[in-house]
């Protein structure tokens, strides 16, 4: 509501510890909480080009203190950036909480992308030291836990101080490989749906969820398309015009590959009158892995490596089912898999006038299948 500098001794904290004073240039991106246990304010920043972040603390926000440090682990393909460090109870348990440390990473995101990546680590956190779990460690920093699998999930930044512990997050929709050259005018890129973090158990694993946030329910318009089949036969079945922003619930029965059933089953939106341009969305029942397919999204042409395909692991549910849940915008496609354990973010650069949508079934028949679909409305109106 107001605010007034403080003039005596600004900035507060100058340079990163003499130890790191060489890295000065490289020292940036602060996150700031309230830590209730030591009655403190808490600082994590990055140094940037050496993979590491460092915690000060301090009773009046004016006075840090130096606390340690947490780095290199996991991916390095690129500078640290972006840090969040935030509690979050597990199964919805107060009495079990962990902590959860997010950072950006530029280059070397996940696998089969280029360019801008997130992962996250799972741990505790006791005032002075952060310290992972061993399963969220993975040795020889060739691999890491990734927030997004997809191309476009950056600088990922969450609220702190919401009531009763949320924890909401949203990411830059762009890569630095080509962020400046994405064919938009008069502004470039977006931001992703509000996503509501939690800590659950999936596969006796403590695992961190993604869903959107309730309050979008808001922009959500009517139910415009909602079907059920037994079976959708190989082949494709014309859901019409879906409209450039929409809501897409998707669900199907996994299987294992044979001749009688299909190797992929997708839904390609944003479609010309003949589906030569298209993204798909969908799950190849062989690999267990979600996709998004915009080598023929539109406009690629102004960088090599964005008509792609970009893959995440996603296990069927307990009850044999796999679950998508898709934002569709006029330039982007966001996917939340399961539970909201894999997300999959992709811009996409379609003709405007392409609305259209099908499922495609691959090689055979995808039993139990629905799909509902809600227009998103202007959240500016």
């Amino acid at each position: 509501m107001t605010w007034t500098t403080y003039d005596t001794e600004n900035p507060v904290i100058h340079n990163p510890p003499s130890t790191y004073a060489t890295e000065y240039q490289n020292f940036r991106d602060p996150f700031v909480f309230w830590h209730d246990e030591t009655q403190k304010w808490i600082a994590i920043a990055a140094l940037a080009k050496i993979h590491k972040l460092f915690l000060w603390s301090s009773e009046n926000l004016k006075d840090w203190s130096p606390l340690g440090e947490f780095g290199p682990k996991n991916a390095v393909g690129g500078v640290w950036e972006c840090p969040n460090l935030f509690p979050l109870s597990v199964n919805d348990d107060e009495s079990t909480t962990k902590w959860v440390l997010v950072l950006g990473l530029n280059p070397g995101g996940p696998p089969g992308t280029v360019g801008s990546g997130t992962q996250y680590f799972i741990g505790d956190f006791n005032g002075t030291t952060f310290t992972p779990d061993s399963e969220s460690v993975h040795p020889g920093n060739e691999t890491a836990n990734w927030l997004d699998w997809g191309p476009d999930f950056y600088a990922a930044a969450s609220y702190n101080g919401l009531p009763g512990g949320e924890r909401v997050q949203l990411a830059w929709m762009n890569n630095w490989q080509y962020g400046a050259a994405i064919p938009t005018d008069p502004w470039r890129s977006a931001m992703t749906v509000p996503r509501r973090l939690s800590l659950k158990m999936v596969g006796k694993k403590i695992t961190l969820l993604q869903r959107p946030h309730e309050n979008l329910q808001s922009v959500m318009g009517h139910r415009d398309v909602s079907h059920s089949w037994h079976s959708v036969s190989e082949g494709s079945v014309d859901l019409g015009s879906l409209g450039k922003a929409f809501h897409i619930s998707l669900s199907f029965a996994d299987h294992d590959s044979d001749d009688r059933h299909a190797s992929e089953f997708a839904i390609a939106v944003r479609a010309s009158a003949d589906f030569s341009q298209q993204t798909l969305v969908g799950y190849n029942f062989t690999s267990k892995e979600v996709f998004v397919d915009r080598r023929k999204s539109g406009d690629v042409s102004f960088d090599g490596t964005f008509g792609s395909i970009y893959h995440t692991p996603l296990s069927a549910g307990p009850s044999g089912r796999v679950n998508l849940e898709i934002f569709v915008d006029w330039s982007s496609v966001e996917v939340l898999g399961g539970q909201g354990e894999v997300s999959l973010t992709s811009q996409i650069f379609p003709d405007g006038n392409f609305t259209n949508a099908r499922l495609v079934s691959t090689e055979g028949s995808t039993r139990d299948v629905k799909v509902r679909v809600n227009r998103v409305d202007s959240a500016w109106e």
